[in-house]
């Protein structure tokens, strides 16, 4: 970078003609490094723009599910969790939506289901919920269902002041044959225990 005249408080024809020159080669190099041609920016807009990070997204957008059917839910799946401390965590939805999505990871054909978990921080203390962990099982063996990727569903992350809450979804392959006993568990902290819900998924 040139460095600035100190002589007269107002710039010469020379120093603006060396300042010009070397925005000339900052932006040369930057796009040398970063590789904007044309060529590059088509390519770009062919493969389509990743989703945004969670820190970009609203709340709504982050459990947005475009197409998705919402599906009742038993009591079991319904009865929210509160601790000692008066954190709840609660099942608020379960949608279902078949994937037409193509793409390196999508699970294109399969019919998704979509679980939508809130977080209630009734402590004193703000809540992490930077280690969420949640695991779906359906049938009677209780098999495990494959988590997947829909949308610009995000987990939860971050932390919850006390007084709020905070939303968040996520997407399993679990076939409908076995929404006759569904069993979620959330686990967020070292100092709570899973909170587990069971029951059943109904058209």
């Amino acid at each position: 970078m040139p460095r600035s005249v100190t002589r007269s408080s107002r710039p010469t024809r020379q120093a603006h003609r060396v300042a010009g020159s070397g925005l000339t080669l900052i932006l040369a190099f930057a796009l040398a490094v970063t590789g904007c041609s044309s060529d590059d920016k088509d390519k770009a807009d062919a493969v389509g723009s990743p989703p945004p990070s969670p820190s970009q997204q609203s709340e709504a957008e982050a459990n947005a599910a475009p197409g998705a059917k919402s599906m009742r839910l038993s009591q079991g799946l319904r009865k929210p969790v509160t601790y000692d401390d008066k954190i709840t965590v609660q099942v608020t939805s379960i949608r279902t939506v078949r994937n037409s999505k193509t793409g390196p990871g999508e699970m294109t054909g399969r019919t998704l289901t979509i679980f939508t978990l809130r977080f209630t921080n009734g402590s004193s203390r703000t809540l992490d919920l930077n280690q969420v962990r949640v695991v779906a099982r359906y049938g009677a063996k209780g098999t495990q269902a494959s988590p997947t990727s829909y949308a610009n569903l995000n987990d939860f992350y971050g932390t919850v002041a006390p007084g709020k809450a905070r939303s968040a979804s996520y997407a399993f392959d679990l076939p409908t044959s076995g929404y006759g006993k569904v069993t979620l568990g959330v686990k967020f902290s070292e100092t709570h225990k899973v909170a587990v819900f069971t029951g059943a998924i109904e058209a």
